[in-house]
C-alpha cells in the first residue's frame, strides 16, 4: 500500500510541475501563432462610419448600474465559495475525525479542526477579488496563524505550539505551494490548470509502463526485452517504456481536453469555479494519500466531501438577464503589465455587472485565453476564430456568449482579428457597446490605430459614454484632436498616472454612470 501511495503522490506530483511548464510553453505558442494570424492580409477598410452594415440593433435596457451593486455581486459570490468551502471542509473533517485521527466526534472538535482543513477559501476570495501574489501569502499566513491559535484555545489536552504549527503545516503547507504554483502568474493560471488532468492521464500511463518493466524484469527477463536493451541500452529502453504508453493515452487525454472545451461553452463551469473545484480536488486528493497506508482505501471517502461543490454550483446559478450591459475596453497594444493590471482591477470586477467585448492582442492572452481557445489552437484550429473582412463580422458577433457563469459573472467575448479587419470589427462593437474604457496611458501620436479608435468614437451614434485612462506620458492633446465633433460630455478623462485600488474604484463608478447613459429611463 505504501508504494502505491508513492506513485499515485509522485504522478501528482509530476503532473504538477509538467502542467506549470507546459503552460507556459502552451501560452508562448499560442502568442506567437496570434501574432502570424494577425498579420495575415486582407483589403483594409479605414473609413469612418458609426454602424457595421448587417448588425441587429442594440437591445435596450431598464435597469442601472453602480458600483454598490457590483460590489454586492462580488460579496454574494465571496460568500457562497467560502460557504461550499465550509461544507466541504466540515464534511472532511467528519469523515477524517474517526478514521483519520481515531477520536469521536463532539462539536467544538468538529468545528475547530474544519477550520485548520478549510484554507484553500483564501484561494477562491482571492481568486474573487484578484489579489497580488504577496498579498495571497499574507492573508494565508495569517488564515493558518488564527487555526492554530483557535486549536491551541479550544483543545482540552497539553499540546505544544509547535506540534500544532507542525499539524496545521503538514495539513497546508505542502498543497497550498502547489496551487500557489499553479495561479501565482497569470501565463500559467490561464493553461496550466486544464492541462493538469491531461498530463495526469499521460503521467500515469508512464507510472504503469515503469511497473511493466519492474513486472517483467522480476522473473526471467524475456529475449525480446533483452534484444531491445542490447539495441537501445537501458536507458533508452527505459525512456521508450515510459513514453510508449502515451500513444495510448494520448486519445483519451485529447478527449478529455475537448470535453473540457465543451464543457465550458456549455457554461457548464467558469472559469473561477473550475479552479475552486480544482483546488478543493487537489488538496483532497493529498489528504487521503497521507491515510492510504494507515487507514487503506476508506481514506479516499474524504473525497466525498468534493460533491459540495457542484451541489453549490446548481444553487448559485442566476437567471439570465433580458439585455446584458456591454463595456468595449479599448487600450495601446505593447502595455502587458499595465493593461493586464486594469483587467485585475477593474475589467475583472466589472463582470459581475455585464459583458466585455474587446480585439483580441497578445498582451491580454493571459487574461483572456479561455480553454475552448486553448483547446481550439492546440486543434490547430484558432484561425477559424478570425475575422478576414467585414463581411465576416456580423458572424463573428453573432458566436458571442451573453450568458452569466454559475457564478453571476459574464464573459470577455473577444473579436480575433488580422491587421487589415480590425477597423471594422472596432466599428461593430462600439455600435452594440453601452460604454467604453480607453486606456491611453502611454499614448503618442504615432499610435494611428487608436487615434482611428478615438475617431470612431467621436461620430458613434447614441448616448455613448467614454472613460479615457491617461498619465504623464500620453500626448493627450493629439488624443483631444482626434475627438473633435464629439457630442458633449462623451469623454470623460481621467487621471491614471498612479494606478492603485482606489483610482479603480472611481473608474468603475466611471463606467457605471457611462452605462446608464444608454439605459432606457424608467417609466413615471
Amino acid at each position: 500500500m505504501a508504494y502505491a501511495d508513492a506513485k499515485i503522490a509522485l504522478t501528482l506530483l509530476v503532473s504538477l510541475v509538467l502542467a506549470a511548464l507546459a503552460g507556459r510553453l502552451v501560452a508562448a505558442r499560442y502568442r506567437s501563432r496570434m501574432v502570424g494570424l494577425m498579420a495575415g492580409a486582407a483589403a483594409p477598410t479605414t473609413a469612418v462610419s458609426t454602424v457595421e452594415p448587417g448588425l441587429p440593433p442594440r437591445a435596450a435596457r431598464e435597469r442601472t448600474l453602480s458600483v454598490a451593486a457590483n460590489r454586492r455581486a462580488l460579496l454574494r459570490l465571496t460568500a457562497v465559495l467560502v460557504g461550499v468551502s465550509a461544507l466541504v471542509a466540515l464534511t472532511q473533517t467528519a469523515i477524517a475525525l474517526p478514521l483519520f485521527y481515531d477520536v469521536a466526534i463532539t462539536p467544538l472538535r468538529l468545528l475547530v479542526v474544519a477550520v485548520a482543513h478549510g484554507w484553500p477559501a483564501v484561494f477562491a476570495v482571492a481568486l474573487v477579488w484578484r489579489w497580488s501574489a504577496w498579498r495571497l501569502l499574507a492573508m494565508l499566513l495569517g488564515y493558518l496563524v488564527l487555526a492554530v491559535i483557535l486549536t491551541a484555545l479550544a483543545s482540552t489536552e497539553a499540546q505544544s505550539v509547535l506540534g500544532l504549527v507542525g499539524w496545521i503545516g503538514g495539513l497546508a503547507v505542502v498543497p497550498a505551494l502547489v496551487l500557489f504554483a499553479l495561479v501565482a502568474s497569470p501565463r500559467v493560471r490561464a493553461a496550466s490548470p486544464y492541462l493538469f488532468p491531461l498530463l495526469m492521464l499521460l503521467v500515469g500511463s508512464s507510472v504503469l509502463g515503469l511497473d511493466l518493466v519492474a513486472a517483467l524484469l522480476e522473473g526471467q527477463p524475456g529475449p525480446w526485452l533483452m534484444d531491445t536493451v542490447a539495441a537501445l541500452g537501458a536507458i533508452p529502453t527505459l525512456v521508450l517504456f515510459v513514453l510508449a504508453p502515451w500513444a495510448l493515452a494520448a486519445w483519451p487525454a485529447l478527449a478529455l481536453g475537448r470535453g473540457l472545451a465543451r464543457a465550458y461553452r456549455g457554461h457548464a463551469f467558469s472559469d473561477l469555479l473550475y479552479l475552486f473545484g480544482a483546488w478543493w480536488l487537489i488538496v483532497l486528493l493529498q489528504f487521503a494519500l497521507t491515510g492510504l497506508a494507515s487507514v487503506g482505501p476508506a481514506a479516499l471517502l474524504v473525497l466525498l466531501a468534493w460533491l459540495w461543490i457542484p451541489v453549490g454550483v446548481r444553487l448559485m446559478r442566476p437567471a439570465p438577464a433580458a439585455a446584458v450591459p456591454t463595456l468595449l475596453v479599448l487600450r495601446v497594444f505593447q502595455r502587458d503589465r499595465e493593461v493586464g493590471a486594469l483587467f485585475d482591477a477593474v475589467v475583472h470586477r466589472w463582470r459581475a455587472s455585464g459583458e466585455t467585448v474587446l480585439i483580441a492582442g497578445t498582451d491580454l492572452l493571459s487574461e483572456t485565453m479561455d480553454v475552448d481557445d486553448m483547446f481550439a489552437f492546440l486543434a490547430g484550429r484558432l484561425h477559424e476564430r478570425f475575422i478576414a473582412g467585414a463581411g465576416d463580422v456580423p458572424r463573428a458577433l453573432a458566436g458571442f456568449d451573453t450568458r452569466p457563469d454559475a457564478d453571476g459573472r459574464y464573459r470577455i467575448n473577444e473579436c480575433h482579428c488580422t491587421d487589415h479587419s480590425w477597423q471594422a470589427a472596432l466599428r461593430a462593437l462600439v455600435a452594440r457597446s453601452d460604454a467604453v474604457l480607453m486606456d491611453l496611458r502611454g499614448f503618442r501620436a504615432a499610435n494611428r490605430g487608436c487615434v482611428f479608435e478615438l475617431e470612431t468614437l467621436a461620430v458613434a451614434a447614441g448616448h455613448l459614454g467614454v472613460v479615457v485612462l491617461y498619465d504623464h506620458q500620453t500626448e493627450r492633446a493629439v488624443a483631444e484632436r482626434a475627438t473633435d465633433g464629439a457630442p458633449r460630455g462623451r469623454f470623460r478623462w481621467i487621471d491614471a498616472t498612479g494606478f492603485d485600488r482606489r483610482l479603480a474604484g472611481r473608474i468603475l463608478q466611471a463606467i457605471c454612470e457611462a452605462t446608464d447613459a444608454r439605459a432606457v429611463p424608467h417609466a413615471p
